[in-house]
């Protein structure tokens, strides 16, 4: 294993960290864009204030990484295990930012940004998401299950499949176009005359 990293206030541009190790790193209000995670192992790494513009974490390894106020921003998550990430303190928001079987299950996720995203079938299973935006966000396929959604806002949302009967919805904002996605459980046929 090699000597871990501890960087703080850089521009990290276009690397390919594809298939390495930053087990163990810690960066600390690092700007990353272009960046390639794909494939990364980020075992016990620390992104703490850092943000991510234009970067791949394809099939990263995330088993005890620390995401920690961190923002996606016009990136790419393929296959994300967050539910293995460090949960103290875990904190991430995500703008036009693509996630396609990404998992956040049993995670405090409360006031988290999902802007202009696209979720596709994403799972938030026993997942804290009170006062959650959804602005403009594409949730084809993604799973929400024993989940706190309580004062989440899905008015610009599209795609949605929730079951209110497994899921704390009081006070959500949903679009009445959109709605019909709460009621895809009941096995209801909704006829427009």
């Amino acid at each position: 294993m090699t000597d871990t990293k501890f960087l703080e206030d850089q521009q990290i541009l276009s690397v390919d960290f594809s298939g390495q190790s930053l087990e163990g790193d810690t960066y600390i209000k690092c700007q990353f864009k272009n960046c390639n995670f794909s494939d990364t192992l980020l075992r016990g790494a620390k992104f703490i204030s850092c943000t991510f513009n234009s970067c791949n974490f394809s099939l990263a390894k995330m088993e005890g990484c620390r995401f920690q106020d961190a923002t996606f921003i016009d990136s790419k998550v393929v296959g994300g295990a967050f539910f293995k990430c460090e949960r103290i303190l875990f904190s991430v928001n995500f703008t036009g930012s693509t996630l396609l079987y990404c998992n956040f299950s049993e995670l405090n996720l409360k006031g988290v940004h999902f802007k202009r995203c696209t979720l596709k079938e994403c799972h938030f299973s026993n997942t804290q998401l009170s006062g959650a935006s959804f602005e403009e966000t594409d949730l084809s396929g993604t799973l929400f299950h024993n989940s706190d959604l309580s004062n989440a806002n899905f008015a610009s949302a599209t795609h949605y499949n929730i079951d209110p009967r497994t899921n704390k919805i009081k006070h959500a904002k949903f679009s009445l176009l959109e709605a019909v996605g709460l009621l895809q459980a009941f096995e209801i046929t909704i006829v427009d005359l």
